[in-house]
């Protein structure tokens, strides 16, 4: 029998090892996967990159190698020509770019080299001048000049120079709303000629035009995120409100393009952002013909990982190249510019403020962005001019190699992955595309070897697979000669052990405490009845809910562990563990006494704890599997691990009865009790806690005041 003095031992002994692994677990892994950060050769700005699937659900920022450097910024002095009155929006077009000065009613036309090559200062419409002040938008396509005047509600198709040959203004349908306000502000042509306008305030998404400037209805309206108690509120807000409280309500509208472009394929992406609102996710769209986005990107922030409000930075812009790799420009304080390939990898973040007010490469305020060629041109209204961003050598060694990538060209980009990596260690696609190259080349050491460098999970389970199976293969007949041995020899123990009545197990307590995963009614009551339950195995028990639950998240197989050296704290599976189990044991028994139920402090706790094993043995064995099995196999262990925690439930719930001797309907009524404890105890805690922190800073100030008087 166990004496008490064996029991405080026992009970030191566990916490102990529980302060032991919550120190390992999180110094030992947080030096084995931390990473450094590398330095990188900065322009007037910072360029850097996020590398993502390193375990926090946030992505992790990582300095790059610059992949742009600032070309050149033009202003009106360097084209040699007046003062610009605005520059409301920038184009390209066959290598020619598109400057929009509303102000002064004027188009300028930059050549291939940047330099002016003519001005279209007079706009006519059937022989009379025409005003563009307060247009915001411009977009030229087979020689034509199409401007969206938003603040005289139009939208002008011109020649090169400046007859306008259609004058579209809000079109006259039924498919338009009667309260609809036409503010024109950004155009795109798709290859048919279809043309497509946003309006300033619209949320039926963009006007559709035929090439014949018929207009045939919306497009691509973005819709509202409804959760599921949205739905039930506004469902009883119908019900029960009357028709007056339902007319004076706030709708919930969907956001509005804030700029849109056609892109290969006839794809068009947008850009959205809110005002007012905190906007972080899902901000770039890819819409089909049928206005479907196929993006897939609807819980992915395509700006920086902060929490900055949208008003004051936002994705303002965006523009995307022939080979679907797409830019958009942040507004506001930073106006950085990210770059994406066409499956939403980010391969550098560069541009921005922050520089020396006119310094070159920075602007004071991101308006519009256009991509000429590998170039990168950005307006900046407020101080009128454009900055132009040229790829450098190492930029174009990546988005060579990274087309190749997409493409399928595996085998032709590891050399160039390679001396990407020589340049800078900090990419994270090079790590990528090499894993994919050594995959498709049949090196799996190699591509499970980058696959991990690279943080993709998804390569690296079918590299573990493919070499499982070669494995397997090979030393299959002697894996299957093993086995054999192994279930004789254990049966020849079985029938040892029966034949001379051989005893495993000899202590009564330990038995009992296994017996009650398959027989809890009877292990429960010889608990209660017969003391036959020990508080050091309970104790031990415990202990080992905490030590796999911290190797479970440090020590799972590569394919399914998320662990973030940077953000992982041991304390807290301490607090969701051995802390949760004890709330529970100490908020039962005070719900209990004053609930007429007789269980003692004791046997709530070893009942609670020894309903833990099933549990203990799920996360167990899906440590061990999560090394053998890929993640599309590990389903079956996920529906092991889900019954084996529902059966921890029911074990749990037969021990509460049968330690306070309550039939089922009070034991649901004190354990929805025992829950509100637990929650006000937690309450009390955090008070306490602020409490405590309040006087500590009071004292520490009368400390001061009486220090320096």
């Amino acid at each position: 029998m166990l004496r008490k003095n064996n029991f405080k031992l026992f009970a030191c002994m566990g916490l102990t090892i529980i302060l032991l692994v919550s120190i390992l677990t999180t110094n030992v892994f947080a030096a084995t996967f931390a990473t450094s950060p590398a330095t990188t050769e900065e322009k007037p700005f910072e360029t850097y990159t996020y590398w993502d699937g390193l375990g926090s659900t946030a992505k992790t920022k990582a300095y790059c190698k610059p992949m742009y450097e600032p070309k050149t910024v033009i202003d009106a002095t360097v084209l040699g020509t007046a003062l610009f009155g605005s520059i409301d929006d920038v184009c390209t077009s066959d290598g020619y770019t598109y400057i929009l000065d509303s102000n002064s009613s004027k188009v300028y036309v930059l050549d291939e080299n940047y330099t002016l090559k003519t001005e279209i200062n007079n706009i006519v419409y059937k022989g009379e001048s025409l005003s563009i002040k307060g247009a915001s938008g411009i977009l030229v396509k087979n020689e034509k000049i199409y401007i969206a005047d938003t603040k005289n509600a139009r939208i002008l198709v011109m020649d090169i120079s400046g007859n306008v040959i259609h004058y579209l203004t809000l079109p006259k349908s039924k498919l338009i709303p009667s309260d609809f306000k036409y503010a024109p502000q950004k155009i795109a042509i798709d290859s048919r000629d279809y043309l497509y306008i946003s309006s300033d305030g619209s949320y039926y998404g963009a006007l559709v035009y035929s090439p014949d400037m018929e207009f045939l209805g919306f497009y691509g309206a973005n819709t509202v995120a409804v959760s599921v108690g949205d739905a039930l509120k506004n469902f009883i807000t119908k019900i029960f409100s009357t028709d007056e409280k339902r007319a004076a309500s706030v709708r919930a509208l969907p956001y509005q393009f804030t700029d849109f472009v056609v892109g290969p394929n006839d794809f068009i992406y947008t850009v959205t952002s809110a005002s007012g609102t905190n906007v972080a996710k899902g901000q770039v769209k890819r819409l089909n013909p049928g206005g479907k986005d196929v993006l897939g990107k609807e819980d992915y922030n395509f700006a920086d990982e902060s929490n900055r409000l949208i008003q004051s930075e936002s994705l303002k812009a965006i523009d995307v190249d022939g080979d679907g790799f797409f830019y958009v420009l942040e507004s506001g304080v930073y106006n950085r510019i990210f770059w994406y390939d066409e499956e939403c990898n980010l391969l550098c973040v560069f541009g921005g403020a922050g520089g020396v007010q006119g310094q070159k490469g920075t602007v004071s305020l991101g308006g519009a962005i256009t991509v000429n060629g590998t170039d990168v041109i950005v307006s900046d209204p407020v101080n009128k001019n454009i900055t132009v961003y040229s790829i450098t050598n190492y930029g174009k060694t990546v988005r060579e190699t990274q087309l190749d990538t997409l493409k399928d060209n595996f085998e032709d980009t590891v050399e160039s992955w390679n001396d990407v990596i020589k340049a800078d260690v900090n990419n994270q696609l090079a790590y990528r595309g090499l894993a994919k190259a050594y995959y498709t080349m049949g090196d799996y050491d190699k591509a499970i070897e980058y696959s991990k460098l690279g943080a993709d999970r998804e390569t690296y389970a079918n590299s573990f697979v493919k070499l499982r199976t070669a494995f397997l293969e090979k030393y299959f007949t002697i894996g299957i000669l093993i086995m054999a041995l192994v279930v004789a020899v254990a049966l020849w123990l079985l029938h040892l052990k029966k034949k001379k009545g051989i005893v495993l197990l000899r202590n009564e307590k330990v038995k009992n405490m296994l017996s009650s995963v398959f027989h809890p009614f009877e292990a429960f009551r010889l608990v209660k009845e017969k003391n036959m339950g020990s508080a050091v195995l309970a104790t031990v028990l415990l202990a080992l809910f905490y030590i796999v639950t911290a190797v479970s998240d440090v020590a799972s197989g590569y394919a399914f562990n998320r662990f973030d050296a940077s953000s992982y704290n041991s304390f807290f599976v301490l607090l969701r563990t051995v802390a949760l189990v004890l709330l529970f044991v100490i908020s039962n028994w005070l719900v209990c006494v004053l609930m007429g139920g007789i269980g003692k402090l004791k046997e709530i706790y070893i009942v609670t704890c020894y309903s833990l094993i099933p549990t203990i043995v799920a996360t167990a064995t899906g440590i061990l599997l999560s090394h053998v099995l890929s993640p599309d196999e590990f389903v079956f262990v996920t529906i092991f691990q889900t019954i084996c925690t529902a059966y921890t439930f029911i074990i749990l719930a037969v021990g509460i009865m049968k330690v306070h001797d309550y039939e089922f309907g009070k034991f649901l009524g004190t354990t929805a009790v025992t829950v509100i404890a637990m929650l006000i105890i937690v309450f009390l805690i955090f008070l306490v806690f602020m409490l405590a922190q309040q006087v500590y800073g009071w004292i520490g100030t009368v400390f001061t005041e009486l220090k320096y008087r």
